[in-house]
């Protein structure tokens, strides 16, 4: 976790400078162990800030304090020291202990022939992590004198003193759990069926496992301390709990057998969820009601995955720092709180970060834990009398499964389960956001981990509508600039609204938060109540009538009101058509390179320009692809004429007819094998025109003066009527290429991995633009001396230009001096 630390402290006279290596190792382990890379250490006169992610440990920074002088002990001091971090050369706990679980995942398969299913291995890791756990919280008992455990040295240590004794790791595993519960384990928490798989293992296996679950050979300086594991580590543990093994083929003969590859199962569309989401759900939720209620509130999660949300709940509910917290309480506040997963090694993940959370704060393990391994959907309809209207809060990352990734079976009760509430292609999360407000009871809050796309979707349209008319949206969270999940192109939205009671009831505001970097100040700001402008987050507030425009669009206030003033301008289909390049259904035989064109057969080929080389403003003068166009002139080609006059090709496109004829369209849409699917005539492509990439970052609109390129699936500009067509085209390349058109874009677009954006000519056609025709004829011809300037300028000249013609665009789209500041073009 960034600008975190462990603080400690040493009775005076005792210093840092007085401990040996073995006793700086062990009060650094809890830093560590911790999941947090800064401890502090605090002593009569002096503040230690030391990095414990190297080796051997870094004092970044001394700094001396005293009664009158603590300066160093602000949190904006230590964010200073945090700026000058080493780096590292020991990995993060959650990682070493993520390459030790894979390490063991792929040798375990091996060894015992590949024939072991993802659940007995999530079993013998639940069963070793809990072990551990207990042992290390027992340990750290009998430190403050609490009696130690009879007859018990450790789970390493009990298998090397059996050296002589037929015993299997099921067999260790499970005594050993009937000695640390004092009884028998949990029925949840060990399936000793699945453990039987393991009996074969031989004892030199087994020794080395145990063995690297006690030292961290990835981090030597330190040993596990398991009683400490975070929930953050829990979670991405669960990760590697339900990626599959696959055994990658390979002709080359080998002696051993040879480790599977690990990959990550994306069946159920479920990515691991930041522990910075799940504590802003957990604290919004506290700051909503009485401490008494907060406590005793019911909540679900239907997708529960490694239990990052309940966990984050209970520890709050929970704090033994807080006043209130008895053991009764604690017995309650983990009755309420409820689990689903459609996969069983998600559950067993949970189920394991709720039981060591409950034996921390009881020293005792829970008699129950309701997480229940079922599809939410179905599960909901078979206990619909029971779920429905019974919870306070409902926190989920639901998964994220577009349509083409379901099963069939899926699809259908997705389907059917939505109804009237979805059209067109229904993707899973909008059937969890229709469960959610089924389970709420009045009054109750959903808190949602959604796509950006939900915000804007047509298939999203109507479980907009719903969501408005059920519920008050309370929070908007934008985080679709920052990559949220490391390993997945999704970019998301919290949304969190609360049910509503029936009849009349004054709306609340919605608090909107939109975020470019430090998600987390922003997030904190926002639970303070903070209303803010900063470069890099902005929150505000909004009424719930902004949620009634057909799509939710978060910007901020100056933003907004930019967006209603330039709705009542033209739009850009009034005066440019808008279409799309052409789409062959098989690029890679109908694009070639210019010497692949047959001698005298050039007549039926034209210059192609690929995304990747368009640049701004201008078209390229040459490019080293042409692409197969059956037109002469303004006539299309016939097959006859095709095999008469361009043999050579015709033999060539005879050489991919198979691959030709797989295409999916072709018989729907009633063309020949050899046709492109959709290659566009010339007076929609070759023609004087402005192209641009179909995926930006950036404007990258470039002027086709003369009609010179064809182009593939990206959009394509020409004027609607004849006359002065190189007048509007040199003006709307200005227009197109500017921060005011690019931002109005942007926010009316969906956001696609990378950050790129997607230009779709139905969004574009709806974009405002300036009038051209209410220009004065002066300032026309002075814009458009501009703008052939910048045509045939390069370099620091053309950046200048380029800066020139955007302020001028903003000045015709009316955008004062206040608007180009939140747009970022002026300080």
């Amino acid at each position: 976790m960034e600008n975190t630390a462990v603080l400690t402290f040493f009775k005076n006279p005792r210093r840092f400078s007085d401990l040996a290596f073995v006793e700086r190792r062990e009060l650094l382990k809890v830093s560590y162990n911790n999941l947090v890379d800064w401890h502090i250490q605090i002593q009569a006169d002096e503040v230690l800030t030391v990095f414990n992610r190297t080796d051997p440990p870094t004092i970044v920074q001394s700094d001396r304090i005293s009664r009158d002088s603590f300066d160093a002990l602000r949190s904006e001091s230590f964010e200073r020291v945090s700026g000058k971090r080493p780096n590292p050369n020991l990995p993060a706990l959650d990682d070493a202990l993520i390459e030790t679980i894979s390490y063991w995942k792929k040798n375990l398969s091996a060894e015992l022939g590949y024939t072991v299913p993802n659940e007995s291995l999530s079993t013998l890791f639940n069963s070793i992590i809990f072990i551990r756990a207990v042992e290390d919280n027992s340990q750290r008992r009998q430190a403050g004198g609490y009696t130690e455990l009879p007859h018990y040295s450790n789970l390493l240590g009990t298998w090397n003193e059996h050296d002589n004794v037929i015993m299997s790791l099921r067999e260790l595993l499970v005594r050993s759990l009937e000695v640390l519960t004092q009884g028998g384990p949990p029925a949840y928490l060990v399936n000793e069926t699945l453990l039987r798989d393991f009996d074969g293992l031989n004892r030199e296996v087994v020794s080395a496992l145990l063995s690297d679950f006690y030292r961290n050979k990835y981090a030597p300086p330190y040993e596990y301390d398991f009683s400490l594991i975070s929930k953050h580590a829990l979670s991405r543990i669960y990760e590697h709990y339900v990626s599959i093994l696959r055994v990658q083929e390979s002709p080359q003969l080998t002696l051993f057998p040879r480790l599977p590859e690990e990959e990550r199962n994306r069946a159920f569309g479920s990515v691991y969820t930041p522990q910075f989401i799940a504590r802003f759900f957990g604290r919004y939720l506290r700051e909503q009601m009485p401490p008494l209620a907060f406590k005793r509130i019911r909540a679900i999660d239907p997708a529960c995955g490694s239990g990052i949300f309940p966990r984050t709940l209970l520890e709050l509910q929970c704090d033994p720092v807080q006043d209130g917290v008895t053991t009764d309480l604690i017995h309650t506040a983990f009755g309420n709180v409820v689990g689903l997963d459609i996969d069983e090694n998600a559950c067993q993940a949970t189920r394991l970060s709720l039981a060591l959370l409950h034996l921390v704060l009881t020293n005792e393990l829970p008699e129950k834990l309701n997480v229940i391994s079922a599809e939410s959907i179905e599960y909901f309809q078979q206990h619909s009398n029971e779920l429905k209207g019974k919870f306070d809060a409902v926190m989920v990352n639901p998964p994220f499964v577009p349509l083409e990734t379901q099963s069939i079976t899926m699809r259908e009760r997705i389907s059917q389960f939505m109804g009237k509430y979805a059209s067109g292609r229904i993707d899973m999360y909008l059937a969890f956001l229709r469960i959610g407000l089924e389970l709420l009871k009045p009054e109750g809050y959903g808190l949602f981990v959604l796509p950006h796309s939900f915000l804007l979707a047509k298939n999203a349209a109507k479980m907009r509508d719903l969501i408005r008319e059920m519920a008050w949206i309370r929070c908007l969270v934008d985080l679709s600039a920052i990559r949220v999940f490391e390993d997945s192109d999704s970019y998301v939205i919290l949304l969190i609204f609360q049910k509503k009671v029936n009849g009349t009831q004054k709306s609340p505001s919605a608090t909107i938060v939109k975020c470019q970097e430090s998600a987390g100040h922003a997030l904190q700001d926002a639970i303070e109540g903070k209303r803010i402008e900063t470069s890099f987050y902005s929150i505000y507030d909004v009424d719930q009538d902004v949620f009634g425009e057909n799509e939710w669009l978060v910007v901020p206030p100056t933003e907004s009101a930019l967006s209603q003033k330039l709705k009542t301008l033209a739009s850009l289909d009034e005066f440019l058509e808008v279409r799309e390049g052409f789409i062959s259904g098989a690029d890679d035989v109908y694009i070639i390179s210019k010497e692949q064109i047959p001698q005298g057969e050039g007549a039926i080929y034209v210059p192609f320009l690929p995304d990747r080389l368009m640049t701004l403003y201008k078209v390229p003068t040459t490019t080293p692809y042409y692409v197969f166009y059956p037109y002469i002139g303004e006539e299309k080609v016939d097959e006859t004429t095709l095999k008469a006059g361009f043999p050579q090709t015709w033999k060539y496109l005879r050489s991919h007819r198979k691959r030709l004829e797989q295409r999916k369209s072709l018989v729907r849409y009633d063309r020949a094998w050899w046709e492109p699917m959709w290659p566009r005539p010339p007076e929609n492509m070759m023609r004087p025109k402005i192209i641009s990439p179909h995926l930006i970052l950036m404007p990258r609109f470039s002027l086709d003066r003369t009609g010179k390129f064809a182009i593939s699936r990206a959009p394509l500009f020409y004027p609607k009527e004849v006359g002065a067509e190189d007048d509007l085209l040199r003006f709307f390349i200005a227009v197109l290429n500017s921060t005011v058109f690019h931002w109005y874009t942007t926010t009316h677009s969906h956001v696609y991995r990378g950050g790129y954006l997607m230009l779709e000519p139905k969004t574009i056609r709806k974009t405002p633009v300036p009038d051209p025709s209410k220009i004065s004829p002066k300032t026309m011809r002075k814009f458009l001396e501009l703008v052939d300037s910048r045509l045939s300028a390069t370099g620091a000249n053309a950046t200048e230009l380029e800066t020139r013609l955007n302020l001028l665009v903003a000045d015709l789209y009316g955008v004062d001096s206040r608007e180009r500041r939140a747009l970022g073009m002026e300080e």
